[in-house]
């Protein structure tokens, strides 16, 4: 069965899961960036390639392509959750906090492997940034599906539909 198959059958089935829920749906589809490469971006009005493989009422995935040493926007996921696996490179992922005014402040950082799931909890601020001189590419699961999202620049805040 092809890749995009596969992920179709088996989010087709997720009804509102939780981040636990979206994290075993990502270890079930098996993918590799052997199967992820025909899916993968490059980028066009953003820092990055996104590109949607599949978005129900209850879910979305996207496989994103961050270029060697580019980076994301810091920026949240609206009222969605998420998680994300690196199936090519590895990602340091940087987490912010907010303060009374809405403005960044770095607070940690975690750098992900290929093959190693990040999580995106609701309310999560962070930044993902490609650290190395080759491409990093992930494949992410969200729900519900990504709307509202904020991006943070220079303490101003940005409604997108989405970031990532």
């Amino acid at each position: 069965m092809l890749f995009l198959e596969r992920l179709t059958e088996a989010l087709l089935k997720l009804r509102q899961p939780s981040l636990h829920g979206l994290q075993e749906a990502l270890g079930t589809l098996q993918g590799t960036k052997e199967l992820i490469a025909p899916y993968v971006t490059e980028p066009e009005h953003l820092p990055y390639g996104r590109n949607v493989l599949f978005r129900s009422a209850y879910v979305e995935a996207i496989v994103v392509h961050i270029p060697a040493y580019r980076k994301t926007f810091i920026h949240d996921h609206g009222s969605s959750i998420g998680c994300a696996q690196v199936m090519e490179g590895s990602i340091l992922n940087s987490i912010y906090t907010l303060n009374d005014l809405g403005e960044t402040t770095f607070a940690s950082q975690a750098l992900v492997k290929e093959g190693q799931i990040v999580l995106a909890p609701n309310g999560q601020v962070h930044q993902m940034i490609n650290p190395g001189n080759r491409r990093a590419v992930s494949l992410h699961l969200y729900t519900p599906p990504l709307a509202g999202t904020k991006s943070f620049r220079r303490d101003e805040e940005y409604v997108l539909d989405y970031v990532i």
